[in-house]
């Protein structure tokens, strides 16, 4: 069974960064941050921005994947509106083809929609992923 909540202590930061350095390989080089150093701010972020969230996805007690949320704001015709954003989605590499990237998103979706925000944008990373649900290239169509 699968769980996705939010990050709660060092211990789930420190796995949440080793999640992301598997998960962006060719990003992580020596003039990147130490392992340390990226828990570090994950922690800072989380605990001194009200508009960043970070989340992790548990199975069996065991965390395997997780995103960072934003809280936004957007003029939209003249007029300042919430919106969502997510990044750094990250899935643990050996597990990647499960579809949790699907559920983090699924679950990014959900949590906007119970805060009552209607929009939501991202950086399509892997566009191809993103265009099968509905992101990417254009915006997403719903057929009545």
């Amino acid at each position: 069974m699968r769980v996705i909540d939010k990050l709660r202590n060092e211990e789930d930061f420190l796995h949440f960064v080793d999640i992301v350095i598997g998960a962006y390989p060719g990003r992580m080089d020596d003039s990147q941050p130490t392992k340390e150093q990226l828990k570090a701010l994950f922690m800072h972020n989380q605990n001194n921005d009200a508009a960043i969230h970070y989340y992790g996805l548990w199975e069996e007690n065991k965390l395997v994947g997780g995103m960072r949320l934003h809280d936004f704001e957007m003029n939209l015709f003249s007029k300042m509106i919430p919106v969502g954003g997510i990044g750094l989605v990250a899935v643990d590499l050996l597990r990647k083809k499960e579809k949790m990237a699907k559920e983090l998103i699924d679950h990014f979706f959900k949590v906007f929609l119970e805060k009552q925000v209607h929009f939501v944008a991202l950086y399509p990373f892997r566009p191809d992923f993103y265009k099968k649900m509905g992101f990417g290239y254009g915006p997403k169509v719903h057929n009545i």
